[in-house]
């Protein structure tokens, strides 16, 4: 009988600790207007970069910031996205997410092994690219025609590189102008953050 209650506890004990864990787990930690993030989603985001960091040396102190900044950012894209209704097409999100996972040398057996060992929802990944080439549309559509490259910066340029192949005068115009575009990017994004009401809990 003895033995009996005290099994009986220890199952009781251990389930308390899942549910406090689950608990914990999904804490609220931002909300942004009526969609919340919790810290389920950060441990998940942080797991993720990792993965396609490659495990590389990542400084853990500014790691959770940042995963929490993407996070949020993420969030208010997608909401423009919907807005604009400028998603990306799921043939042209397959077509990039093929494409990441050749360049980062990611195989489907190692990212599905992935989801699963860090409970993670299997199209994590392709979500994450939908939004960003969706984003890029938008930033694209809104300021490529305010783009001004500097011509004579990038001609000098090609003469210092003109032994190296992957410096075609062509290709430097094309970085150049996806610098420009990354700033807009960020401009644009602190423009319309002002719109969201973004609590910390």
């Amino acid at each position: 009988m003895k033995k009996k209650s005290f099994f009986l506890l220890i199952i009781i004990t251990n389930l308390l600790i899942i549910n406090t864990a689950k608990a914990i787990s999904n804490k609220p930690i931002v909300q942004i207007n009526n969609l919340i993030i919790t810290e389920l989603d950060l441990s998940k985001e942080i797991a993720f970069i990792k993965f396609i960091s490659n495990n590389q040396s990542i400084k853990e102190e500014n790691l959770k910031n940042e995963s929490l900044n993407y996070l949020i950012n993420r969030t208010i894209k997608e909401i423009e996205i919907t807005n604009l209704k400028a998603k990306i097409s799921e043939k042209e999100t397959d077509f990039l997410f093929q494409t990441f996972l050749d360049n980062k040398k990611i195989t489907n057996e190692s990212l599905n092994a992935f989801y699963k060992h860090n409970e993670i929802e299997e199209n994590y990944l392709k979500k994450v690219i939908q939004i960003d080439a969706s984003w890029s549309k938008i930033i694209r559509n809104l300021y490529y025609n305010r783009i001004n490259v500097n011509i004579t910066e990038i001609e000098n340029e090609n003469k210092k590189n003109i032994n190296n192949k992957d410096f075609s005068k062509e290709s430097l115009i094309n970085s150049e102008k996806d610098i420009l575009l990354n700033r807009y990017s960020d401009v644009h994004l602190k423009k319309i953050k002002k719109k969201f009401l973004i609590k910390f809990l």
